[in-house]
């Protein structure tokens, strides 16, 4: 604002004495004038010091008494507004609340060096998230977060030299900008196979937050924030602390600290999609495959597995049918869906007794055998179209910065086609066929 009052100030002053200057070279060259209530009302615009100069450096109107007297009177008044105005204004910002609105309305500048007088960089975030220097990120993040912040002086106590400002403030929702951010930095981190492996930094913290500002609209919510004043040589300083920084953000910095800010079901939700985002090569690295079904056949696995890893990425699937929180424990009954281990471990089981009572079972060698077995296996799972979902009981708890998941055996065997009840349905009829198929060497 003082900015462009000094700017004004100069130009209508510029333009004043160069209406004088114009108006004497034309009376020389007898050329229409500038009429003089033009001149006067450059003056009264505050333009009085130009009109003033341009007389006497130009020789113009000095022997007229409405410039001569009529000028200077004009000057004089305004400086003794000016004057006034600056008394006025001094005793003002004598009073804690000025000296607090003169602070935020530096706010509204959206100017990093500003912002970072009241709300540090490391107190916006959960230090354990990110390190690093700050990048250019943050400017961009911290303009969207004070975009639409206004705020207006409620009330003011002063008891000797201490003082207390309450200000209410109007800014985005805080704490659904803390959860939206709070999500998009769980899904980074549980991300398996992120496109970038490397430590976050925090550049890459306030870029989230800009993308989740730039991404998301917010309403607009009234908060309140105290101020805490003291006066030292007729001076009011305001005194920050960490409860003042948390106010002047809406409660941001308490929102993004607090573990329960997710509740345990989203928490679960995000580490489920982060499985189910894993194409077929990161499921087989991910599981850590290779030849899962031990069949010892160099001809047949790698295709056996791969097979197996396609259909369990087609048909991996969760639905979480119920999770309750009790303090800092969670449990919860996820239904997975995956492929159907039994239904292919029966079709296999079939091939096997159907070649068991053929006399090629018996002719074949071990390594023909193995070949034929492992060919029947890759065809149970390539002719397979069913899938299976199986309930399954996770407990786990809150580390007091977020919820812990813990993935249990039990999940791990439902995830892969409820396997142990394949192998064991498979187990229970197997003798039958193993005691009918005896290779030879």
């Amino acid at each position: 604002m003082k900015v462009i009052l000094i700017t004004y100030i100069i130009v209508i002053n510029l333009i004043g004495l160069v209406l004088m200057g114009a108006d004497k070279l034309r009376a020389k060259r007898k050329k229409n004038r500038v009429p003089e209530r033009t001149l006067f009302l450059v003056a009264i615009l505050f333009g009085s010091i130009g009109i003033f100069i341009g007389m006497y450096l130009f020789h113009h109107k000095t022997r007229k008494l409405k410039f001569s007297i009529g000028i200077p009177v004009v000057l004089v008044v305004q400086l003794l507004l000016v004057t006034l105005l600056f008394l006025w204004n001094r005793q003002e910002m004598a009073r804690p609340s000025q000296a607090v609105q003169q602070e935020l309305s530096l706010i509204q500048q959206l100017d990093e060096a500003t912002i970072t007088s009241f709300v540090s960089y490391e107190s916006l975030m959960n230090s354990s998230l990110a390190t690093g220097k700050i990048s250019s990120y943050a400017t961009e993040a911290v303009d969207l977060f004070f975009e639409n912040f206004t705020y207006s002086i409620h009330n003011e106590e002063i008891t000797g030299d201490q003082a207390t400002v309450t200000v209410q403030i109007s800014n985005i929702d805080a704490q659904a900008l803390a959860r939206d951010l709070c999500t998009e930095i769980l899904k980074n981190s549980v991300e398996i196979y992120p496109d970038d492996a490397k430590e976050e930094t925090t550049g890459d913290y306030y870029r989230l937050l800009r993308d989740t500002l730039s991404s998301n609209t917010y309403d607009i919510v009234v908060s309140t924030a105290v101020f805490h004043l003291k006066k030292a040589d007729d001076v009011w300083t305001i005194l920050s602390d960490s409860d003042l920084e948390n106010d002047l953000v809406g409660g941001f910095i308490s929102y993004m600290n607090d573990p329960y800010i997710l509740s345990a079901s989203e928490v679960l939700a995000i580490h489920l999609d982060a499985l189910l985002d894993l194409n077929a090569d990161e499921w087989m690295d991910y599981l850590n495959i290779e030849d899962i079904f031990a069949t010892y056949n160099t001809e047949y696995y790698s295709l056996i597995d791969e097979e197996y890893v396609r259909q369990l990425t087609d048909a991996f699937d969760y639905e979480i049918l119920r999770c309750t929180e009790n303090g800092d424990q969670a449990e919860a009954v996820v239904r997975v869906t995956s492929v159907n281990m039994t239904s292919v471990l029966a079709a296999y089981k079939q091939s096997l007794l159907e070649y068991a009572a053929t006399t090629q079972s018996i002719r074949d060698n071990s390594v023909t055998f193995s070949n034929e077995t492992s060919r029947m296996l890759l065809e149970a799972l390539q002719e397979n179209t069913d899938t299976c979902s199986t309930d399954v009981t996770l407990t786990f708890s809150n580390n007091g910065s977020t919820w812990e998941v813990y993935f249990s055996s039990d999940f791990t065997d439902a995830l892969m086609g409820d396997m142990s009840e394949a192998i064991e349905a498979f187990a229970s009829s197997n003798e039958e066929a193993t005691q009918e198929v005896a290779p030879t060497e």
